[in-house]
């Protein structure tokens, strides 16, 4: 396949991902989604690789992709949106030859590529294009297929709005085009008042008679789209961990313990009564306190879970600092720490699933639980309570005792106003005697 041009989609502002970072460099079992992704393709036999990165992200990206190829080409993203990339990475590229654009949020097993590769000889012998379909029982926020009775995709409808479902498959970032140059004409021809040039592009080369085929992908499939995907995602690359496996440099106290799969990496200790229940993976020089207990979770990269705190089915980035805390089902990006007795309240009291505010809309995340979703450089006070489904921006703070229902904007400070009375005492509490309440 060394022919066949491959080019990446990691070129989005993740504005929908906010308040965390590029979510094409968070790091699932040590790697970040750019190196899982791009290894695989290499893998697979994928040689002529083109990255189109966010601008912001740029110089990371092309660090994460140099960790897998030297040859693997990155370039700034020129415009907005999924056409942006898709035009730059037509731009300068021949006008002849066949094209892969694919998406590096999509996260797939090797049966796509697998299925993919065994359709190519047919797809260039009869000249036709494709598109990958993944069948939803429930309404997913992105592009639907329309087919006619042969089978030949005729439409791309995005976000059609539940209800408006033109059918039951979902367009995976997987598309090939067997003539690049008749995509860079219908790219300089469309037009739209929505997000849609690309998906408008690829509905006006199929109403001109150029034929797309879909492929049909079954396997396991995980997008980055909203901040809570992270924890889907986690969860599944936890899923592949096949056996414990410890650091010699690790320190395990004598008393912890390390049950099912668990990855713990370089310069990790586990202190005394620790209890690290997989799958869970421990990031180089974190520490696991007294009497702490980690589950099912993902710890970053010098973390400290201090003494007496739990984490549960959650993703913590690097350097987060707890001390008698509980986080469960979170978020939590880079340099974050929580006040002793600070935690996040993961279920609601009718026990629903919990919303989330994404750019001025109330987004479904379709989970029962679902704690906080915190950006980078935050500071959480003592005695803080994170209600459900809030989002704390980034490089905030939270004034101690707070109860936060409410979502806290970037570079915010979070106080409230507090009034205290003082009068005299009147209980003379030299007098009173709790004799009566002693354990007998």
């Amino acid at each position: 396949m060394d022919a066949l041009k491959v080019v990446v989609l990691a070129g989005g502002n993740s504005t929908r991902f906010a308040p965390l970072g590029d979510k094409n460099l968070f790091k699932f079992l040590g790697k970040s989604l750019v190196e899982q992704q791009l290894s695989q393709l290499k893998q697979h036999g994928f040689a002529n690789i083109t990255v189109i990165a966010n601008p912001n992200s740029y110089k990371d990206i092309e660090a994460e992709a140099r960790l897998v190829d030297e040859t693997i080409r990155v370039i700034a993203q020129d415009g907005e949106g999924q056409a942006g990339a898709v035009q730059t990475a037509l731009f300068g590229s021949p006008s002849i030859g066949d094209l892969l654009v694919i998406n590096m949020n999509d996260i797939f097993t090797p049966e796509l590529i697998n299925n993919f590769t065994a359709k190519l000889p047919g797809l260039r012998e009869s000249g036709r294009n494709l598109l990958t379909g993944y069948k939803v029982t429930s309404y997913f926020p992105g592009g639907y297929l329309v087919r006619n009775s042969q089978g030949f995709i005729t439409s791309v409808m995005e976000k059609p709005g539940a209800g408006n479902e033109p059918s039951d498959y979902v367009r995976l970032v997987w598309d090939y085009f067997h003539d690049v140059n008749q995509l860079k004409s219908a790219m300089a021809e469309a037009g739209s008042q929505k997000d849609d040039v690309y998906e408008v592009a690829l509905t006006n080369m199929m109403t001109r008679g150029q034929e797309f085929v879909m492929l049909e992908y079954t396997s396991s499939w995980h997008t980055l789209k909203y901040p809570w995907h992270v924890l889907s995602t986690m969860e599944y690359f936890l899923s592949s961990i096949p056996e414990p496996k410890i650091d010699p440099s690790a320190e395990i106290a004598e008393s912890a313990v390390i049950k099912g799969n668990v990855i713990i990496e370089a310069g990790v200790r586990v202190f005394e009564h620790a209890t690290i229940k997989g799958p869970a993976y421990i990031g180089k020089n974190s520490i696991i306190a007294n009497n702490a207990l980690v589950r099912a979770s993902i710890i970053g990269e010098g973390c400290v879970i201090g003494f007496a705190s739990e984490v549960a089915r959650s993703y913590l980035r690097n350097k987060i600092w707890l001390h008698m805390n509980y986080v469960g089902d979170s978020i939590v990006d880079n340099n974050v720490s929580f006040g002793s007795t600070a935690l996040t309240a993961n279920l609601r009291l009718d026990e629903g699933t919990v919303a989330v505010n994404i750019k001025a809309e109330k987004i479904d995340s379709n989970l029962a639980k679902l704690g906080a979703i915190i950006g980078a450089d935050v500071r959480i006070g003592v005695g803080v309570k994170l209600m459900p489904g809030v989002k704390i921006g980034r490089n905030s703070a939270l004034k101690s005792g707070l109860l936060i229902n409410i979502d806290i904007p970037d570079n915010t400070y979070a106080d409230t106003l507090q009034t205290l009375e003082l009068k005299p005492n009147r209980i003379n509490i030299a007098e009173k005697s709790r004799e009566h309440s002693a354990i007998k």
